[in-house]
């Protein structure tokens, strides 16, 4: 008896034992990280309660969030840190277009993703309009120096109850029906103030996307053959005369010639019925507008929805991006435990959906969304044609000189001749135009 009681004890003892083994083998990470997001990630990634759910599940991690600015000055500046310093601020960066973080790309300063893209992760789980951004052709294992955080696609956002009430019927498909609808909208009035028909992107933020995605729409494609912005685009030029027309006609304002956010904040405070930039604004304008949504839903489903560009050849899609810089190798097992574990989990992809329009760029996590007319649209997009953003190392220019000349060809002080041939030069005697796959050829 005595020995059997032994024998129970010792067994205990070591099942007590390999208990403590298993749970230290369950979670061997420790240590700080920090990680930098652009700062209007913080509200709309929910950055603090990911921060607060990684830290639970590992309690010998401390994550630090920290902010940058999303200004193309910002990233060259980031990149010049890591050069002269061989350090960074950050471990883990969360944020910034492909066309911003390029030149890091071209000059090979990102540790690549490629050996974590496996299982859940492998790159057909992943939206193709979103990844394929990321992939840069090349010796295997060196293809995804970047991965999409979050997505977004260019598209036309309106308000329901405006077009009911100007009695269209249905959303419009050519530019003529566009330019018909912006100034039947702009006829109305609302709280004693004229309503503003369409409000569209003409600063840095969206003005040079929108071009992209009126091409894209209507072509398939904004490059020429040698790799080129095909400034000489006939959809482009219709594009950009199609703005001015609105203008002109006073069936549309130029807010964003100053405020990049002026379209999206006119269409949150109903002032504006119809604007065209990234799909997020019809989520946050229809939870401004409509706050009760999800409890007693919005009239017609969703208040502000959402249609394409004229054109059935694809859309513009964009994502922002989540990379690790090299000088930070030593925290490379902490970066992208929380990348995966939180940045690409199937929480903080839905809730930033749900909340804010920035879609998942994983379709397991896509296919967790709520029924939602949006996201339908979305999906429909998605599952079709795509192309990403430009690449080249001067892309941030690029976008300048678009906007400076489409600014200046608006208020009448250039023709459009002169804004095409003014871009074609930046282009071929001012821009740097190598990309990450030309770099990797040379």
């Amino acid at each position: 008896m005595l020995r059997r009681f032994f024998v129970v004890l010792l067994l205990i003892s070591l099942m007590s034992a390999g208990m403590v083994n298993m749970t230290a083998a369950q979670d061997t990470l420790s240590g700080e990280l920090t990680v930098s997001v652009e700062a209007w990630m913080v509200e709309k990634y929910n950055m603090p309660e990911l921060e607060a759910r990684f830290e639970a599940e590992h309690p010998d991690v401390d994550v630090t969030v920290i902010t940058h600015e999303g200004l193309g000055a910002n990233y060259q500046n980031i990149f010049l840190e890591w050069a002269q310093t061989g350090d960074s601020t950050a471990d883990l960066y969360f944020g910034g277009l492909i066309s911003q973080i390029a030149p890091a790309i071209i000059d090979d300063l990102l540790i690549p993703w490629d050996d974590m893209l496996v299982d859940d992760l492998a790159p057909e789980n992943w939206i193709d309009g979103f990844l394929s951004s990321s992939y840069v052709p090349g010796e295997a294992g060196t293809n995804y120096p970047t991965l999409p955080g979050l997505g977004e696609t260019m598209n036309f956002q309106y308000n329901v109850g405006y077009f009911e009430q100007a009695g269209i019927a249905s959303t419009p498909a050519t530019y003529e029906e566009l330019y018909n609808a912006a100034c039947q909208l702009a006829e109305l009035e609302v709280n004693g103030q004229q309503l503003v028909g369409l409000e569209m992107e003409y600063g840095i933020n969206f003005a040079p996307d929108t071009w992209m995605a009126a091409v894209i729409a209507a072509e398939g494609t904004y490059f020429t053959e040698d790799g080129k912005i095909n400034w000489d685009s006939e959809a482009g030029k219709a594009w950009i005369e199609f703005q001015k027309s609105i203008i002109d006609a006073g069936c549309g304002g130029s807010t964003t010639f100053t405020d990049n956010n002026g379209a999206r904040n006119g269409l949150k405070a109903g002032q504006v019925a119809m604007i065209n930039a990234s799909n997020s604004r019809s989520n946050e304008g229809t939870n401004a507008l409509c706050p009760e949504q999800g409890v007693v839903p919005c009239p017609s489903g969703e208040l502000i929805q959402m249609f394409d560009y004229p054109g059935d050849s694809g859309v513009m899609a964009f994502s922002h991006q989540v990379y690790i810089p090299r000088v930070a190798e030593d925290k490379l097992e902490l970066a992208r435990a929380f990348a995966k574990e939180a940045i690409f989990s199937e929480y903080g992809q839905t809730w930033s959906a749900i909340n804010f329009g920035k879609m998942p760029t994983i379709w397991a996590h896509y296919d967790a969304l709520p029924e939602n007319p949006n996201f339908a649209t979305v999906r429909a997009e998605l599952e079709g044609p795509a192309q990403g953003q430009w690449q080249y190392r001067d892309g941030q220019l690029l976008r300048q000189a678009y906007v400076d000349n489409l600014q200046l060809y608006l208020i009448g002080d250039i023709s459009l001749d002169e804004m095409i041939e003014t871009l074609k030069l930046v282009q071929d005697e001012e821009a740097d135009m190598t990309t990450p796959a030309s770099a990797r050829e040379m």
